[in-house]
């Protein structure tokens, strides 16, 4: 994962343009929303399983919109958010985790209600 790319991508489609936030910052807000109510691990296999459908659904709308080059873009932000999460897990939970800590000033399990 790239940490100079940028938060937000601007998308040109038929339906003028929109700005989207980049899978891996969707990737943190999902984590971030289900370690308000479950332990990092859970969180991040939940979030990941929400990433993978947000995938399918804008991979759904690029195709629609006949945008070859953002599928593109898109499956392979994916597939190096997938990587990084098969090969070091624990990695990347713990930067979410410190992340996390940072933004609610708690850390650790403290942070499940």
């Amino acid at each position: 994962m790239h940490s100079q790319r940028a938060v937000w991508r601007t998308l040109k489609g038929r339906g003028g343009i929109r700005i989207e936030t980049t899978l891996i910052e969707s990737f943190k807000h999902y984590y971030f929303e289900y370690r308000k109510v479950a332990d990092a691990d859970a969180s991040f296999e939940d979030a990941l399983s929400a990433l993978t459908f947000a995938v399918v659904e804008r991979t759904g709308r690029l195709a629609e919109e006949g945008d070859l080059d953002g599928i593109r873009n898109l499956i392979r932000e994916f597939s190096e958010i997938r990587l990084s999460a098969q090969g070091s897990n624990d990695s990347v939970k713990e930067r979410f985790e410190r992340e996390l800590g940072e933004r609610t000033g708690l850390a650790g399990d403290s942070i499940v209600h």
